[in-house]
């Protein structure tokens, strides 16, 4: 039939009318069809009676044999599985055709309207629902439940002329479609010179695949009836006002030169447009977004003539008129009432309204399921059929918004974990174990994403979702209740003004039932009802938790796996043998014959493409081979290392299919592109059935490894160190499991190790809450119990790492932290040994603690020898008293912990106990300095260096009994070596500008081992007389080096300390010269004066030194000390006037000393040491001895010689003074308190200067 160049004219039957703008937006999502179809204009008189050539043939890529016999059936499910990024984000997701019915229900009450609606996130499915082809046509059996109810409820209103068909199935209704189908198909322009477009260039684009590869859904369960899958000609995102809808459509589009874009509509002369035909057009090409429709007008099957409408001016057709923004507000009201009662996700209502109805009713199919099944009246087999697949596009949906969004916010998670909560309550584990368990892992995914850092871990707190939206409906804060009322009104009078609209109590019922429904979702307990979920905001231990138990319930459907593929391999087999039957029936009732006026297609498949589909098949095979081939290979060099049982051969197997499929997988996600990663989810799903259950299960432990690792972190912070420690062990386990079946992963056995060990010595470190630590780390939940025995299933006991169990023992706490560090720096050195940060990390607080360690054993021995030597009675004091005062500091230890490290020393029975401790000691310091010198930490290793030279000190002191040498010589040995160690900790910090304070603490450490050393060899010294001189020197530079160490000019806080230990050594220089005087003078011209001034300088440094600290004991010896100087040169002076010059310089000493008693007095109440308040007294006893001795000696000196000043008076009265104070008896003295005694000679002290002052004016007169 020959093309016609006439123009086709405008329609002239449109009324006056104003421009009304409509918002319509149409965009297409996927074409299975060639866009537009070329036109072929009808000449006049054409016989649409007879068939064209080309009809029903499907070779042309029209669509329209799909368009026009072919039902949609449950078509949402399909478009929301094609497009799940688009869920949420839309209101309503449905065949356009469900739409027109829609918005078409209040122009007329003789249609009915059967839909089922789900609500997912914020998007209705909306899906025809044909009570007769569903149930009453089907078996009794099938949807018993809902049967019963239709009957009972539906059909018992017992109107004969109740009717429930959907669809006009009559004689004129049928011929008129054929009739319209031999014009869709005469209107083909028959022409070869296009060539169809490529199927892959109207292909729908994949979504991007991120994260792990994870089980789908299979194709019969996406679908309530897989039966009836139909893919539409074109899906549109169709923006329609404020209302965002994804629908499919099989409209035909033609175009031509002239008219590009037009849909065609076939009419009878004879039968005019009603409002609702011309609504349907309306609607038609707006939601294809077509400008014009072309009317091919007919008169019992001959075309008459064409006219062209644009779509603008359809709705001013006369006769059928209708208002734009009347359909607007019934379609708003219509999506708000839906809305406002179908609010349960997951839940399937029914929307019907029967023919002559006059009110729309929603019922809730699941409840009613529900309350069947809790009633016994519906078994298994009769339960909803639209569960599963809302539960799977739920799973859907989430997944692809967890894999899609560039960031996952609070809100857009808060969204993710509403969806996949409905879906794991819908879904049976015991039948859909892969779905549920995949659910559990993104949920734990959600609250613990993978890649964060356990010691700073992030999350988003943001609150505004910037390039997404919620795909449930935000709060407003706006009071929509009377805008609804409102719109609604307005329908409902605007149909009112014409009377021959009946469907008015339509939605007049519609409109009271949004008024109620509005009150209570505005006031629900004086608040509004919430409607989006919360966003995620929890912290840290709250995430750990409850990915823990997503964790832990994943686990739990593990067992439900194997049953499964059992079920679904039965039921496959049974069902594959059920439709070969009936294929073989069909096929014997139904011979394969040609029909008249119906031409065999014959099928068409370019070559390139079967080439291609070859080679890919062909690669596929070869890659299964090679896998295979590497799995054999790999399993029988495992057979021959390991030589374990058949099963575990089994299982290593098992591990290693998932091993190349998680190798798979990383490489898919970095070189191939996405359809790559879906073909090995695919392959997953069909061929590898029980890989899933080791591939999920690795996923969650490593998801469980890496959340107990931030528990721990968690924990570590918050000092719940016993929990810390469960924690790491447990995620130890996890990744135990991990790397058994994917070698390739990187271990963080060292961190978790590291943590570890500071755990246990942080447990040492506040020992006070030892308790609250064990109670942690002993207390089991249910989730690790859980856990814990999946994982028992993997590790056998050769398998098992050593996990040390924390006891109440400070050296089995200390011990284990050690051994922790040094299993995690094995760990490293197997995993990366050039990763020389983390090496070196470890090795520091390995350091740190063997140098805590040894310090602990330090003291712990030096206990031991203290009660040692307290029972040895034999021993002299002087030996426990030179161990006293080695150390500065003492240990403050719990009796039962030596106790326990005594026990557990039973190598030689014979050593000491203390000497043992030593040992370790020794040995812990060693290799605290051997760790920080590899690591060249120079502050610690001057530190270490300082606790081993103190440890030497402590070891000069230790006597034992097998020793044959000298004590002293052995002391001055080990001195020796603690002096080697102060000067390569001073060698190692350089200056003082490296570390003030440990430079201070090392010159005072050395400062008080030279002193200790020069006392000891001073004092115990037992050498003969060739060696004296030799140690006398020694001694005297020992001092003179301490003295020099002694820096109490500078202000710090050691300044007291290091002034006391000048005045100290000061005395003792004075007291080593003043002995060399005593040993070698027999006769005053033999005294050396410089040996003389310098004893007199130095008991004179240590006198002012002493009295600016009011050291009142040291200050009264030094004191005694110059007395008894001036007496031994007063009896080696052969001249009387020499001896009196030397006694009166003594009693000069004697009355400056005040002084001493008054400190005394001051400090001797704070001061708890009876022995030296014992010297204190005999000291003071000395003083008063001297005192009396010089005043007598003088006396009897002046008596007999000259004495010009008179002087023999006053030694006389102060003689007296000193003889008639008052004082107890000699007797009582024994017993007299310092303080009093103290007094005592203060005020003598005060008399005797009084008698003096009053005597030299008085001699002066006489002279």
């Amino acid at each position: 039939m020959a093309d016609s160049a006439e123009e086709i004219e405008l329609c002239q039957n449109i009324g006056p009318h104003e421009l009304v703008e409509v918002k319509s937006k149409a965009v297409v999502k996927f074409s299975a069809v060639q866009v537009p179809v070329s036109f072929n204009r009808l000449q006049c008189n054409t016989n649409l009676n007879l068939p064209p050539s080309n009809w029903l043939t499907t070779s042309n890529n029209s669509g329209l044999h799909q368009a026009l016999y072919q039902s949609p059936g449950f078509a949402s499910f399909s478009i929301a599985h094609m497009f799940p990024d688009c869920v949420g984000e839309v209101d309503v997701v449905t065949d356009a055709e469900n739409i027109k019915r829609l918005l078409k229900m209040p122009y007329t009450s003789k249609s009915a309207v059967s839909m089922i609606v789900h609500k997912v996130g914020n998007t209705l499915l909306l899906d025809e629902f044909d009570i007769q082809k569903y149930l009453l046509r089907k078996a009794d059996d099938d949807w018993k439940w809902l049967r019963t109810f239709i009957l009972e409820h539906i059909l018992a209103y017992g109107e004969k002329d109740h009717s429930f068909c959907l669809k006009d199935k009559s004689r004129e209704a049928l011929q008129t479609k054929n009739l319209l189908s031999k014009f869709l198909y005469y209107s083909l322009k028959q022409s070869g010179a296009e060539a169809p477009e490529p199927e892959t260039q109207r292909a729908r684009p994949a979504l991007p695949i991120t994260g792990p590869v994870l089980p789908e859904p299979k194709v019969e369960e996406n679908v309530p009836d897989p039966k009836s899958s139909h893919v539409f000609n074109r899906n549109v995102l169709w923006t329609f006002e404020d209302i965002r809808m994804l629908i499919g459509t099989d409209m035909p589009i033609f175009g031509g030169p002239n008219r590009p874009c037009i849909s065609l509509r076939l009419r009878d002369m004879a039968k005019p447009i009603n409002v609702l035909t011309g609504i349907d057009y309306w609607l038609d090409n707006l939601m294809c977004n077509v400008p014009e429709v072309v009317m091919c007008y007919h008169i019992d099957g001959i075309v008459q003539k064409y006219e062209i409408i644009k779509t603008e001016d359809l709705p001013y057709l006369e006769n059928s008129q209708f208002s734009p923004q009347v359909v607007r507000n019934v379609a708003q009201n219509i999506l708000a009432f839906l809305k406002a009662n179908a609010t349960k996700a997951g839940h399937t209502y029914w929307l019907f309204k029967g023919r002559n109805d006059d009110v729309v009713k929603l019922y809730d199919l699941t409840t009613l399921c529900q309350k069947d099944t809790e009633a016994n009246r519906c078994d298994e087999k009769q339960e909803s059929p639209f569960t599963v697949p809302v539960a799977m596009l739920l799973y859907t949906v989430a997944r692809n918004m967890k894999n899609t969004a560039t960031q996952i916010t609070p809100k857009i998670a808060g969204n993710i974990k509403a969806l996949l909560d409905n879906c794991i309550k819908l879904l049976p584990k015991e039948k859909y174990p892969q779905i549920v368990t995949s659910s559990h892992y993104i949920l734990s995914d959600l609250h613990l994403p993978a890649g964060i850092d356990p010691k700073a871990p992030k999350f988003d707190t943001s609150d505004f979702d910037s390039d997404t939206q919620s795909v449930y409906e935000e709060d407003e804060d706006e009071d929509l209740g009377s805008d609804d009322d409102f719109n609604l009104n307005d329908v409902h009078n605007e149909l009112s003004e014409s009377a021959e609209h009946s469907g008015k109590v339509a939605i007049k019922q519609i409109c009271d039932t949004l008024k109620e429904l509005n009150l209570e979702a505005h006031m629900k307990n004086g608040k509004r009802a919430p409607r989006a979920p919360s966003p995620l905001h929890v912290g840290v231990e709250d995430r750990c938790r409850i990915s823990l138990e997503h964790i832990s319930a994943g686990i739990a459907c593990l067992k439900f796996f194997n049953s499964s593929e059992e079920k679904f391999i039965k039921e496959s087999e049974v069902r594959a043998k059920d439709e070969e039957k009936q294929r073989i029936l069909y096929e014997e009732q139904n011979p394969n014959m040609a029909k008249p006026f119906k031409p065999i297609p014959l099928p068409y498949e370019s070559l390139t493409k079967q080439t291609l589909n070859g080679m890919t098949e062909a690669q596929t095979k070869l890659d299964d081979i090679l896998v295979v081939k590497n799995q054999t290979a790999a399993l029988s060099e495992k057979e021959k290392k390991s030589k374990k049982s058949k099963a575990k051969r089994n299982k290593g197997k098992e591990l290693k299919e998932c091993q190349t499929t998680k190798a798979e997988e990383n490489q898919g996600q970095v070189q191939q592109p996405i359809t790559e990663d879906k073909r090995i989810a695919t392959k997953f799903n069909t061929q590898h059935f029980g890989s899933w259950n080791v591939h999920l299960k690795l996923l969650l432990l490593e998801k469980a490894c890496l959340t107990y690792a931030t528990y721990a972190e968690f924990y570590y912070v918050e000092q719940k160190y016993g929990s810390c420690l469960k924690a790491i062990y447990m995620a130890c386990r996890c990744q135990q499991v991990v790397l058994k079946y994917l070698s390739g992963i990187v271990s963080q056995k060292s961190c978790l190790l590291g943590r570890a060990g500071d755990c246990f010595f942080q447990m040492t470190k506040n020992w006070d809450e030892i308790d609250n630590y064990l109670e942690q780390f002993n207390e089991e939940t249910e989730i690790a119990q859980n856990i814990n025995n999946e994982l028992v299933k993997d590790l056998d006991g050769e398998d098992l790492i050593e996990l040390i169990t924390p006891v109440a023992n400070i050296e089995h706490l200390m011990v284990s932290s050690c051994k922790s560090y040094e299993n995690a720096l094995a760990c490293v050195d197997e995993v990366n040994a050039d990763d020389e940060d983390a090496k070196s990390e470890l090795l520091r607080r390995l350091g740190n603690v063997r140098n805590e360690l040894g310090l602990k054993y330090m003291y712990w021995a030096q206990e031991e020898y203290a009660k040692e030597m307290a029972k040895k009675s034999d021993k002299s004091s002087n030996e426990s008293d030179s161990i006293e005062t080695s150390l500065t500091g003492n240990s403050q230890t719990d009796e039962k912990e030596i106790k326990t490290a005594k026990d557990k020393e039973s190598s030689k029975p014979e050593e000491p106990v203390y000497m043992k401790l030593a040992m370790k000691s020794y040995d812990c310091l060693i290799r605290g300095i051997s760790a920080f010198n590899e690591v060249q930490d120079n502050v610690n290793l001057a530190f270490l260096y300082c606790n081993m030279g103190r440890f030497m000190r402590f070891r000069a002191h230790l006597y034992l009994p097998e020793e044959n040498i000298d004590f002293v010589h052995k002391q001055k040995m080990f001195y020796n070596e603690a002096f080697l160690n102060y000067e390569k900790a001073k060698e190692v910090l350089g200056s003082r500008k490296s570390s003030p304070e440990l430079w201070d603490l090392v010159n005072w450490e050395l400062s008080t081992a030279t002193f200790t050393l020069a006392k000891q060899l001073q004092d115990f010294s037992t050498a003969d007389e060739a060696t004296r001189a030799e140690v006398e020197k020694q001694v005297l530079d020992l001092l003179q080096k301490s003295l020099k160490l002694c820096d109490y000019k500078q202000i710090g806080s050691r300044q007291v300390l290091y002034t006391y230990r000048a005045g100290l050594i000061h005395k003792r220089i004075a007291s080593f010269h003043y002995s060399q005087l005593r040993n070698s003078c027999t006769d005053i011209s033999t005294v050396p004066k410089a040996t003389l001034q310098l004893c007199k300088h130095q008991y004179e440094l240590a006198a002012n030194l002493l009295d600016g600290l009011s050291e009142a004991s040291d200050y009264l010896v030094v004191q005694l000390e110059r007395i008894s100087l001036q007496e031994f040169l007063a009896d080696l002076s052969p001249h009387i006037s020499q001896k009196i010059k030397h006694l009166q310089a003594a009693l000069s000493l004697c009355l400056r000393s005040k002084a001493v008693f008054e400190y005394a007095l001051n400090t001797n109440n704070s001061t708890d040491n009876n022995t030296s308040n014992d010297e204190l007294y005999k000291h003071m006893l000395l003083f008063e001895s001297r005192l009396q001795n010089t005043l007598k000696t003088l006396i009897k000196m002046l008596l007999n010689g000259k004495d010009p000043k008179k002087l023999v008076e006053l030694y006389k009265k102060m003689y007296m003074a000193t003889l008639t104070s008052k004082r107890p008896a000699m007797g009582e003295q024994e017993h007299m308190p310092v303080e009093e005694l103290a007094q005592h000679f203060a005020t003598l002290m005060e008399r005797l200067n009084e008698l003096e002052q009053t005597h030299i004016p008085n001699a002066a007169e006489k002279l």
